[in-house]
């Protein structure tokens, strides 16, 4: 998939925002999860039992993605911000939840690891409510990206872009 830098306000906006959505969701993926603390630090909680869908995928090679650039991750925290627009109240919780499940993807293909399906059977609605609410979501997060909500100056903070 070709990067986009800018979001163009005069084509598709919720197809784009589902698009640096499905970025910021693979970079998250690739950032490395070892070595965060330092090597005396030890912790004394007992080890977190895993859901059993995160035990479910099967590991299709060794080989980990490049670690993300810094504009990787810039680009990623920008998007991380969108996901306040959909209110902090428990009225857009479930829209909250659907895109945060489906920003779940496998460190190695990229793929998501949640259905469709599999997310509305978490959340318990169908399939298509879940998809219509993550469509809803990515309409919210450009209505308030064209009504100028976001500056959309805060792009040009992230260094490289062309």
């Amino acid at each position: 998939m070709k990067r986009r830098h800018r979001i163009d306000l005069g084509h598709d906006v919720p197809k784009q925002v589902a698009e640096w959505l499905d970025e910021a969701a693979r970079t998250l993926a690739a950032l490395p999860a070892h070595g965060l603390r330092p090597s005396g630090a030890r912790g004394f909680w007992p080890d977190m039992v895993p859901d059993e869908d995160d035990l479910e995928w099967t590991r299709e090679s060794d080989i980990r993605p490049p670690r993300p650039t810094p504009d990787d991750v810039s680009r990623m925290d920008l998007v991380f911000a969108w996901l306040s627009f959909l209110g902090d109240g428990s009225e857009n919780r479930e829209i909250r939840l659907v895109v945060q499940l489906h920003m779940r993807v496998h460190p190695i293909s990229g793929k998501h690891l949640l259905s469709w399906e599999k997310i509305g059977e978490k959340l318990r609605i169908s399939r298509n409510t879940a998809k219509s609410r993550y469509l809803t979501a990515c309409c919210i997060i450009a209505e308030k990206l064209r009504t100028g909500q976001f500056p959309l100056d805060r792009f040009d903070q992230i260094e490289h872009f062309p």
